[in-house]
């Protein structure tokens, strides 16, 4: 199976402890209802909390939820720039400036950390810039940088 983008059921909020998560993003929690979840493998990307303000290099911070075959990691995505609309090919690229806050993998996943890069962008790719509010693109692919800052 293959990463999709959904709502998430109830039964999942549950399953993944989501409520006690959210309470770890912005004031109050945060209302993220959908994601990009590769059931079979046990994989889901969530985009928890947009950077707020109107500058571009603050608006494009955004904070995400990454469950890795039972690891939860927290990430700070930068998107750079992005393009496409319905029925053309779209494109996103994207910095990753910290992974766990910039304590980096958990140290049993740091033998792993290629494996979890890829699969970072693979989600991304499905996700295509708005996951479940995506267009209807014709095909999406994903630049994926390592910010300097960021430690794996």
């Amino acid at each position: 199976m293959a990463f999709v983008n959904e709502f998430i059921p109830e039964a999942d909020v549950e399953k993944y402890g989501l409520k006690e998560i959210d309470q770890n993003f912005i004031i109050g929690g945060t209302n993220a209802r959908d994601w990009t979840i590769d059931r079979e493998r046990d994989i889901y990307l969530r985009n928890v909390a947009l950077g707020a303000g109107a500058e571009p290099e603050i608006r494009n911070q955004t904070k995400w939820t990454f469950y890795w075959h039972g690891d939860l990691l927290t990430l700070r995505l930068d998107l750079l720039d992005g393009k496409g609309g319905r029925g053309e090919p779209g494109w996103s690229h994207w910095k990753l400036v910290r992974l766990n806050g910039s304590n980096g993998l958990p140290e049993h996943l740091r033998s792993q950390k290629e494996q979890v890069l890829r699969d970072l962008e693979d989600a991304l790719t499905a996700y295509k810039g708005a996951g479940i509010y995506s267009a209807a693109y014709g095909a999406y692919s994903v630049t994926l940088d390592i910010g300097e800052e960021c430690v794996l």
